[in-house]
């Protein structure tokens, strides 16, 4: 693949948040920040009904604060069916039954339950644990990275490698790792510069002058016909 945008690295190193740290305190701490941004509109936050806040912060760790895009539930249908299929891959492609999806993000630990929330199947295996688990029948996600348990956000590699630990083919020298993210910086230029392959999500065809397609794509309906394409050469 060529990269039409150039992922400059920091001349200083990788960027490194420890974000445990920071979400500690937030999580730690929520209902002073929920006061202090109503201090905006509210003279006295302190009068900031209790209600309120529990409400608020119900909202933002369950399916009542988001939803899901329209292809999102497709794709997965549609990735299960795959993984499922019996018939042999082509020479250099991916193996359907040896796929995994793992979520990478830069947020805290609620992520698990808010996805499983809207309706995803989620394996309860994330960074940190002291045991997998057990995971019955079929599932959507294979495994959670989140930089609250990892203590690093993407764009460092070390995040996108704690991912790699975190698969069940971790120990395999040939393995294909490819992130699918929408943002430039912290997604599609923090995996390439971690040696994965990486797709830009842009769903507003915001960055089409940046990156090439099939590098970019604007919905998750073309990204199985991407994957089953995928050889390892056209990831590095």
């Amino acid at each position: 693949m060529q990269h039409l945008r150039r992922c400059k690295s920091n001349p200083n190193g990788p960027l490194s948040v420890a974000s445990y740290h920071i979400f500690s305190r937030v999580r730690s701490d929520e209902r002073k920040v929920i006061r202090s941004t109503f201090s905006t509109i509210q003279p006295n936050p302190g009068t900031v009904p209790e209600g309120l806040i529990a409400s608020l912060l119900h909202r933002f760790a369950s399916n009542e604060g988001y939803r899901l895009y329209d292809d999102v539930v497709p794709f997965f249908q549609r990735l299960h069916e795959w993984r499922m299929t019996t018939e042999a891959a082509s020479a250099g492609k991916l193996e359907p039954s040896r796929v995994q999806v793992g979520v990478i993000s830069n947020s805290d630990d609620r992520v698990t339950s808010i996805l499983a929330s809207l309706g995803l199947r989620m394996s309860p295996q994330r960074w940190g644990s002291a045991t997998a688990g057990e995971s019955k029948g079929r599932l959507d996600i294979d495994w959670v990275a989140m930089s609250y348990d990892v203590g690093f956000e993407k764009p460092d590699r070390r995040i996108f490698e704690a991912a790699k630990n975190l698969s069940a083919f971790a120990t395999e020298s040939d393995g294909l790792y490819l992130h699918v993210g929408d943002n430039v910086e912290e997604d599609y230029c923090g995996a390439l510069e971690a040696g994965w392959g990486s797709i830009l999500l842009d769903r507003d065809d915001q960055h089409r002058g940046h990156v090439l397609k099939p590098e970019r794509i604007q919905d998750l309906s073309s990204l199985m016909q991407t994957m089953q394409n995928l050889t390892k050469p056209e990831l590095v």
